[in-house]
Parts: structure tokens; C-alpha cells; sequence
């Protein structure tokens, strides 16, 4: 039932996206982003998001709906995810 191919391709293509850091940029980075990032690719997360995409999908498709529900699951695994360990990078 689950693709698992379809699954890394995406993360692949997302990852090759990012493009490199210069020098300035580097020096100052916001800890979130980073965690977030991290926890966006972990299989719990990873597999919400494709619900969601899923679920898009399905609504172009009828032309009404909503995905919300899936959205919100998505951000809520991504927040529980970060909040884990961003309050311990925090000064």
C-alpha cells in the first residue's frame, strides 16, 4: 500500500533543491530551520507529508475539499519532532 520508492524519491529531489551556503550565510543560522529540516525527513514526518500530497492531488482532481486535517497532522509531527531537542540548543 505505501510507496517507499515513491518516498525517497521525493526526499531526493528536495535535497538536491537546497542549494550551498556562502561563507556569510553560514555564520548565523536559525537552530529551528535546522531541526526542522531533519525532522521533515524522518519516516514519520515523511510519510505524513505524502498524505498530504496525496490528498492535494485528490483535490485537484474533484476541484473541492480540503486537506487541513492532513496538514495539520504533517506540522504537528514536524513541532513535536523539533521540540525534542530545540529548547536545548536555546541560550
Amino acid at each position: 500500500f505505501f510507496d517507499w520508492q515513491l518516498l525517497q524519491r521525493r526526499l531526493t529531489r528536495r535535497a538536491r533543491k537546497r542549494r550551498p551556503m556562502s561563507e556569510e550565510e553560514d555564520e548565523v543560522q536559525d537552530q529551528k530551520q535546522t531541526i526542522d529540516a531533519k525532522c521533515k525527513a524522518t519516516l514519520a514526518c515523511a510519510t505524513m507529508l505524502v498524505e498530504y500530497e496525496a490528498c492535494q492531488a485528490r483535490i485537484e482532481a474533484k476541484g473541492s475539499g480540503s486537506c487541513e486535517g492532513q496538514y495539520g497532522d504533517w506540522v504537528h509531527c514536524v513541532d513535536a519532532c523539533a521540540a525534542k531537542s530545540l529548547f536545548s540548543k536555546l541560550k
